[in-house]
């Protein structure tokens, strides 16, 4: 019985990889052009190593062609990768956590630079700031009034706001004055738009019921308040403290706040699970505690 045929192999960029590797060409067709001396060869390329199929266009121009030995000559070639690749950037793992506005012009930025549509890459992480700002709600007439609300708002980092700065005049420069955006430079600011993404959008799904983060919103103060009151018996009348124990180091800065929404909530007849009680000291304090009692 005869040995399968080797299929000739190419090296070839893998997105799966992210390197080039070597491809077996699992199916190839030639088209050539007689008027001027060129072959487009379509191919369908699978990676030896993670076996990963892509495809491959080629484009082969002969009359460019000139001699680098004696024996030998060098066919300028035009290579098109089907999925494109963008050589040493792995895109964001857990994209689908994104906002789908936030998602879209995020994955279509990427796009544009792995085309080489350097002014639409530049114009659409501009766009990316701004579909962030829209899905945080963040206020102000122009993006660097909102990049500013990011840094105030404790969303990011003073540094970080410098960063998005140099992302919009870019983006600027990309739609006013049709520039194109240095290639290096767009991954640099892709980098960056994805820190954005990470820390505003990822790592919370991720820190979300694992890690023991800040409690900031009124909405997540009593979703969690509502996890405590479930171990205590009706006619209780105690204070927060009490009721959260240990826990009461997630509100860090935010539990006055908290206790006071909770009051309004309470006599406003919103919030239900609990009645206001007295205000007194408990557990020997030298301090009063607002207390509450559970129906």
């Amino acid at each position: 019985m005869s040995s399968p045929e080797k299929k000739a192999q190419v090296y070839h960029s893998c997105a799966s990889c992210d390197r080039d590797t070597w491809h077996a060409i699992v199916h190839s067709h030639v088209e050539s052009d007689y008027e001027y001396r060129a072959d487009t060869s379509y191919q369908i390329v699978q990676c030896c190593g993670c076996r990963t199929v892509s495809f491959r266009k080629v484009i082969s121009d002969y009359e460019a062609a000139y001699p680098i030995s004696e024996d030998e000559w060098e066919v300028p070639s035009d290579i098109t990768c089907y999925p494109s690749v963008l050589k040493g950037h792995r895109e964001l793992q857990d994209v689908w956590d994104l906002p789908d506005t936030v998602r879209a012009i995020y994955t279509q930025s990427i796009q544009a630079i792995k085309d080489n549509s350097n002014i639409l890459a530049g114009i659409g992480l501009r766009a990316t700031i701004e579909a962030i700002c829209n899905d945080r709600s963040i206020a102000g007439k122009t993006l660097d009034k909102r990049i500013d609300a990011l840094a105030k708002g404790g969303l990011i980092s003073q540094k970080d706001s410098e960063r998005l700065h140099a992302i919009r005049f870019m983006g600027n420069d990309a739609a006013h004055e049709i520039k194109k955006s240095d290639p290096k430079n767009l991954l640099v600011a892709l980098r960056i738009i994805e820190h954005l993404l990470v820390n505003i959008y990822i790592l919370d799904d991720e820190a979300d019921g694992k890690l023991e983060t800040i409690i900031r919103t009124f909405n997540q103060f009593t979703i969690y308040l509502e996890k405590h009151l479930t171990e205590l018996k009706s006619g209780e009348e105690i204070p927060l403290a009490k009721i959260f124990g240990k826990d009461m180091r997630r509100f860090h800065g935010y539990f006055a706040a908290h206790e006071k929404a909770l009051v309004e909530a309470i006599t406003a007849g919103t919030y239900t699970k609990l009645s206001v009680g007295k205000v007194d000291r408990y557990a020997n304090s030298k301090d009063t505690f607002q207390h509450f009692v559970v129906p």
